[in-house]
């Protein structure tokens, strides 16, 4: 049962929940709108104003011109491969291609069809995000915890239908949500991802109408997900929507919702899926071929479920099925990890409705050989679908300590200390980095030297680069016998 108590930001939810759902613009200058000496570079919608602003005081787009796409992201390689840009893109000039070179999903440009009007590279999460910004805008303030970010409570819990949870990747939280939301008629459908049919190596975004839907959409994907592509449908339906994804999936969806107020009203609640990093489609890959199974041989890929912390499935087309635990083929993924996704600073989906994932406490670890998740409200919206859901018993949920998650999910405050020194390395090179508005912790000394061995690693065990990928190899066995020696008895 849950318990009557929260975490931080219980005071002042009522002032929130007054301000209604709909999201105020934040506007912002565009580099390029800068250098011309433009005021912003959002487009006027009638009614739609600006914060305190009156209605002769309406945001404006200056007189039309042709103005940056999205391909300077692509080119600089700072695409997340959210698919945002392909969602909301007014002309269809824009489709999600997987590009073999990059292992991941990119935007592909029609310029037939495309006018330049610049609202792709507006709603890219890439290049630049304004957390403080869109924070102020969405929950009234910018966040005091820097590593969990804006929240009003943090629960642990798990869905109460056993079948739900067993097939979940960490205590199928998530699905039981968006069932519970669907049968009481908060949604009319949830923006959710499974792997392709015909193609099980790869994702493919879509929306949800039925519990069955929902199910089949289940467990984590170690893979490229293009799962804001799938906006485009939201906004070609009539009806209330859910939306999971990664933090930059929302990320992208809350820039979009400045400049797009019908996506805005349309989605009620965001849920984001915590995320340290993604892999490319060469992980996955490597990691069939390593097991001696090829990749063109595979039916069906599931990367969790079957109880936690779970495993992965894989059955081919002959019958032969494999069952491979997270830990064991978690760390063969690693070198495969996304170049954007090592600049990343948002592990918890701080700017969601509601964020989830693997609750690694130790108390409940101790015992949960089934899984749990962790929830944090950020919103009177995420809070309001959780009390739902433990009102209609489709989860059970209890307080947990803030302190004790922020404990379990230190990755959160690794990437907020190390960026910065990631940042740096870039910038020496000569590559670009995006840009955040937000607070981040500052590296200590050894975080540059960890910076360096982590991307020497990166490039040395992906890749086609044998002879490197020995040497570094033979290094850390070195190492690693040099240290079982050392603490060996006498």
């Amino acid at each position: 049962m849950r318990t009557s108590d929260c975490g931080q930001g219980r005071q002042g939810r009522t002032s929130r929940r007054a301000q209604g759902a709909g999201t105020p613009r934040v506007a912002r200058l565009h580099p390029d709108d800068a250098k011309a000496g433009v005021s912003a570079n959002v487009e006027a919608v009638a009614g739609d104003r600006a914060p305190g602003q009156g209605p002769s005081q309406r945001l404006s787009r200056p007189v039309r011109r042709k103005r940056p796409t999205i391909k300077r992201v692509v080119k600089h390689h700072l695409c997340t491969g959210c698919g945002t840009c392909a969602g909301i893109c007014p002309h269809d000039a824009l489709t999600m291609v997987v590009s073999r070179k990059e292992g991941q999903y990119i935007p592909r440009l029609d310029k037939r069809n495309c006018t330049q009007c610049g609202l792709c590279l507006d709603a890219c999460p890439g290049h630049s995000v304004d957390f403080e910004g869109l924070s102020r805008a969405i929950m009234g303030d910018i966040p005091e915890d820097i590593a969990l970010g804006k929240y009003l409570c943090s629960y642990v819990g798990h869905a109460t239908d056993e079948d739900v949870r067993y097939s979940g990747a960490s205590g199928g939280m998530v699905t039981a949500l968006l069932i519970c939301a669907l049968e009481r008629g908060l949604i009319d459908g949830a923006l959710v991802t499974r792997m392709r049919p015909g193609k099980p190596l790869e994702a493919k975004p879509f929306i949800a109408r039925s519990k069955e839907e929902i199910m089949v959409a289940a467990r984590s994907k170690y893979c490229p997900v293009p799962a804001s592509a799938a906006v485009s449908k939201i906004l070609a339906s009539e009806g209330r929507f859910a939306v999971v994804g990664l933090p930059c999936h929302i990320q992208g969806i809350r820039k979009a919702e400045q400049y797009l107020p019908k996506l805005r009203e349309r989605i009620r609640y965001r849920i984001s899926i915590t995320c340290s990093i993604n892999y490319s489609f060469q992980g996955t890959e490597k990691l069939l071929r390593s097991l001696k199974i090829p990749p063109q041989s595979v039916e069906t890929l599931e990367y969790r479920g079957r109880g936690w912390p779970g495993s992965m499935y894989i059955r081919q087309d002959d019958g032969d099925e494999t069952l491979i635990p997270l830990k064991d083929y978690y760390k063969k993924l690693s070198p495969y990890s996304l170049r954007r996704c090592t600049l990343c600073s948002d592990m918890l989906g701080e700017l969601s409705d509601l964020s989830c994932g693997d609750a690694w406490v130790p108390d409940v670890m101790k015992d949960d050989k089934v899984g749990s998740s962790f929830v944090l409200t950020r919103t009177p919206d995420g809070e309001e679908l959780l009390e739902a859901a433990a009102a209609d018993e489709c989860v059970e949920v209890s307080d947990l300590d803030p302190r004790d998650l922020a404990t379990s999910q230190s990755r959160a405050v690794f990437k907020k200390r190390k960026l910065s020194a990631r940042m740096a390395l870039f910038r020496w090179t000569g590559k670009r980095v995006p840009k955040y508005r937000q607070r981040l912790l500052p590296p200590i000394a050894g975080d540059y030297r960890d910076m360096i061995k982590f991307y020497v690693a990166r490039y040395a065990l992906s890749g086609n680069r044998p002879i490197l990928r020995r040497l570094f190899q033979a290094a850390r066995l070195l190492k690693r016998n040099k240290r079982d020696k050392n603490s060996s008895p006498a």
